[in-house]
């Protein structure tokens, strides 16, 4: 074993910080050193190496004063004297960029800006309407509220003078005007979301100047020493538009004219119709290549430079990842604003991504650091789960988007708030587990070979229903485990380099084939590229219909044509069929059998090909796997940091094929390489050969400083329906050596725990498991005759937070009264209830078999 892989594997067992979990060390309340040390010490014992410093609700000292910034100095000193590196949030609350109430106060110049509906005036048939247009009016509409037609109302002259056809009419009167998305600042007196205190401009450079020196800059000031070795980065939290109007700044329709040719502003005021004429749905989607270009080059590109430069990284999620529809509205181009972000992210929140879910989002954030050569993918995780989320269902979570390129996981589940946890006990397994992951996967390059376009530029013109079928196309790719990136105009213009067949990004990652989905419109430069990359011997596949609409400068003046794709691969259906597999690349991954379920990521370092398997259902996976590598095969399992060698054959040059099995919601890592290290242990594959004993009937239960005698039951049935803790179980059973299959192998099995066991037999401890499989080998520690058998089992706070009848009752009345965040956790907790250990339990005899 050469001398980098020796690290590669000393690093694997031990991951060093930075990877993996990041702990979000919220401050709120008053603060003092001792609380710090105490917060700091706890996160730090349970093996997490990284926090992101954020403020919260009421902090003490007040956020960006003076002595805040000496309370984070103090705090980074302690993350130093722990070997730990530490994140800011550029924000005390969120979205990104109000610096608190800093731009109410001192720039409420720069305050964010919108066109709005600012007043509509009711005329009844032939009443004639005079006023003066003030300068803020940019354009009146009158509406007829009958039938819904429309007529432009002139202002150029700064007058307003219009008589009413017949009917009932209605002019709207277009203005730009000071508006803000909704803020949550840890200071509002009220704790509420609302727009008290305002945005800055985005769109504004003066603004993000403003932002980065009230913010930044005085990070800069107290801790700048620790830039770029102990402090890693600046987070930034959603910033978009939720705003009832469309973007705005001065100077916009001036750089509009210089980019699309044309004055935009008499197509502004049917942009708020709900049925726009022809032309005003092409100038919309102008003026949304428009603001997003500038959205994406001032307050992103503003901050990616001021980081770099302060040798920091930057990472951002925007709003709506899972939905693009709506983030297209608010952001303008997922793309483009993550196209100067250094760690990509997403934020999964209130169960968007659940077991009975297809939620392939983060597949964005990935794509766009295999585009630009980034080498983490960051998701916040877990707000609004629920007090009652147990560890499985969080490594579930996590194993979902580890498997969809995600590779840093930021939350604060790990830090005790209101109720204390009772699976504090097992944070440290799941923080190893996601640590190792989190490594491995952050080694060398993507290796996905095919790329799929996300159209933008038809949302912007309001084509929505192009999205559906672009995320049905990303479904059934990764359920045939075809694995893909998305990618956009931009990246294939300006990024992505044409040679011999490949599109080549900045991971060194190839594109063999790029997947078109149904689209209606496309720019003529990126169909020059495509065309390009298609001659070098590329495959370019349009699924479905061919797109009639061809931009050139500007969506205005694109013609409606018949494009002519003879260059490319253009197909009928609409769906990945086995015509369309026929046309991809081989793939990396080919299992013998239809498991859509089984998801991967592949990726290579140096010469040693590493899988992520994630097996997303509840069945367990047997099958032939034959996957892209040569040499031996091994599992390095990140639960316990062990190598087990697996057989396999090499069938191909560079193919091999060996046997892959997943427990259910099992993710294992499988590595493919000549001279790998020397494995601990072989894999034997098992199979059940019987029952030995069903340990059913009265079991001695202690809970909650009560014992009882009682068969398996929910804790609620044994009067404990508010005890959220640890339980006891004990039991002795006989067995005599008749009752055993001759050379198996016995395994206690408890399939119905909620949520967490341990296990002694005979005061032997045989360890915990927080995740199915709930199995423990116990060949060597079960004895002929009279055996102890003693379990104890864990639930969530969420039998104490609202396992009462009373106080659940209470809690439903303020989530209808109130709604919120409650309303939407209050039913996941209330999923969470059912606390304890049901039957069966019993003692199961496997055999081991030779794989054929």
């Amino acid at each position: 074993m050469d001398k980098k892989l020796k690290e590669i594997l000393s690093h694997f067992r031990s991951p060093p910080p930075g990877y993996g979990v990041i702990h979000w060390w919220i401050l709120d309340g008053d603060l003092s050193e001792k609380r710090i040390m105490e917060e700091i010490n706890w996160v730090k014992n349970l093996g997490i190496s990284n926090v992101l410093i954020a403020a919260g609700y009421g902090v003490n000292p007040r956020y960006l004063s003076e002595e805040w910034f000496n309370m984070v100095k103090f705090a980074v000193k302690q993350a130093k004297e722990r070997k730990m590196f530490v994140w800011l949030a550029d924000e005390g609350g969120y979205p990104s960029g109000f610096a608190g109430e800093t731009f109410n106060t001192k720039y409420p110049e720069l305050l964010m800006k919108a066109l709005l509906i600012g007043e509509r005036i009711d005329v009844e048939d032939g009443q004639v309407i005079e006023l003066e247009a003030s300068k803020n009016i940019i354009g009146a509409l009158a509406v007829n509220l009958t039938d819904n037609s429309s007529i432009p109302v002139d202002v150029s002259s700064g007058r307003i003078r219009w008589a009413a056809p017949k009917g009932r009419w209605q002019i709207w009167l277009i203005q730009n005007c000071f508006c803000s998305s909704p803020t949550r600042y840890v200071h509002h007196p009220t704790g509420a979301k609302d727009t008290t205190f305002s945005l800055c401009d985005y769109l504004n450079p003066k603004a993000v100047e403003a932002f980065l020196n009230e913010v930044h800059e005085n990070y800069k000031k107290h801790i700048g020493p620790y830039f770029g070795h102990l402090l890693l980065g600046f987070f930034g939290d959603e910033p978009d538009y939720s705003i009832p109007g469309i973007p705005w700044t001065e100077g916009i329709f001036e750089e509009f004219e210089r980019i699309k040719g044309y004055d935009v502003r008499p197509f502004v005021p049917f942009f708020f119709l709900k049925e726009m004429p022809e032309e005003a749905k092409r100038a919309r989607a102008d003026y949304w290549d428009v603001w997003s270009r500038i959205f994406s080059e001032t307050f992103f590109k503003m901050q990616f430079e001021w980081c770099e430069k302060n040798g920091l990284l930057y990472t951002v999620h925007l709003n709506h990842e899972d939905d693009m529809r709506l983030l297209t509205r608010s952001e303008g181009d997922f793309f483009r604003c993550m196209r100067y972000v250094h760690v990509p992210a997403i934020d999964v929140i209130w169960r968007q991504i659940w077991m009975d879910k297809v939620a392939d989002f983060p597949k964005l954030a990935s794509s766009v650091a295999h585009i630009y050569g980034r080498r983490f993918v960051l998701s916040e995780s877990f707000a609004v789960y629920g007090t009652g989320l147990s560890l499985e269902q969080a490594k579930w979570v996590i194993d979902y988007q580890l498997a969809r390129g995600v590779t840093l996981i930021l939350t604060g589940i790990f830090m005790p708030r209101s109720f204390k946890n009772p699976q504090s006990v097992h944070f440290a397994r799941l923080i190893q587990y996601v640590n190792r992951a989190s490594f491995l996967l952050s080694l060398g390059q993507p290796c996905a070979k095919i790329a799929l376009y996300y159209p933008s530029s038809d949302l912007w013109l309001g084509n929505y229903h192009v999205d559906k079928k672009v995320w049905d196309i990303a479904r059934q790719l990764l359920e045939r485990q075809l694995d893909f990136d998305f990618i956009d105009e931009g990246s294939v213009i300006s990024v992505l380099e044409v040679s011999n067949g490949v599109l080549k990004n900045l991971s060194g990652q190839l594109y063999q084939a790029v997947i078109i989905p149904p689209v209606n419109v496309l720019s003529q430069r990126l169909l020059n590229r495509l065309r390009e990359f298609a001659e070098s011997g590329g495959r370019v596949i349009f699924l479905g219909y061919k797109p009639f609409m061809v931009v050139k400068d500007s969506f205005l003046a694109a013609e409606k044509v018949q494009v002519n794709l003879r260059w490319a691969i253009c197909l009928p259906e609409e769906g990945v069929t086995s015509r369309v597999i026929e046309n991809l690349p081989e793939p990396d991954v080919l299992l013998n059998m239809f498991v859509p379920s089984v998801k991967y990521v592949h990726r290579r370092w140096r010469n040693i090909d590493i899988y992520f398997f994630f097996n997303e259902s509840e069945n367990l996976i047997r099958c032939k796997a034959t996957v892209c590598g040569k040499g031996s095969v091994q599992e390095w399992d990140a639960e316990l940091g062990r190598i087990i060698s697996l057989k396999s054959k090499q069938v191909k040059e560079n193919s091999v094929e060996f046997s892959l099995e997943l427990e259910p919601f099992e993710a294992k890592f499988i590595l493919v390489g000549p001279l790998m290290p020397e494995a601990d242990a072989e894999k034997k594959m098992l199979e059940p050969l019987s029952i030995v004993l069903d340990l059913s009937g009265d079991w001695i239960i202690n809970i909650d400083g009560k014992r009882y005698v009682s068969e398996l039951k929910y804790w609620a049935d044994l009067g404990h329906p508010s005890y959220s803790g640890a339980a006891i179980y004990r039991k002795e059973f006989e067995l005599s050596v008749e009752e055993i299959p001759k050379g198996a192998r016995l395994f206690l099995e408890c399939p119905n725990v909620c949520y967490s066991a341990r296990v002694w037999l005979n005061g032997v401890y045989l360890g915990e498991r927080v995740w199915r499989p709930f199995r423990w080998e116990i060949t060597n520690v079960i004895k002929s005759g009279i055996n102890l058998l003693e379990i104890e089992v864990r639930n969530t706070p969420a039998a104490e937070f609202a396992g009462d009848p009373h106080t659940l009752e209470k809690l439903k009345q303020e989530a209808a009264q109130k709604g919120g965040y409650l309303a939407i956790f209050l039913k996941f907790d209330i999923e969470m209830l059912p606390s304890g250990l049901l039957p069966p339990v019993r003692i199961v005899a496997y055999k081991e078999i030779e794989e054929k």
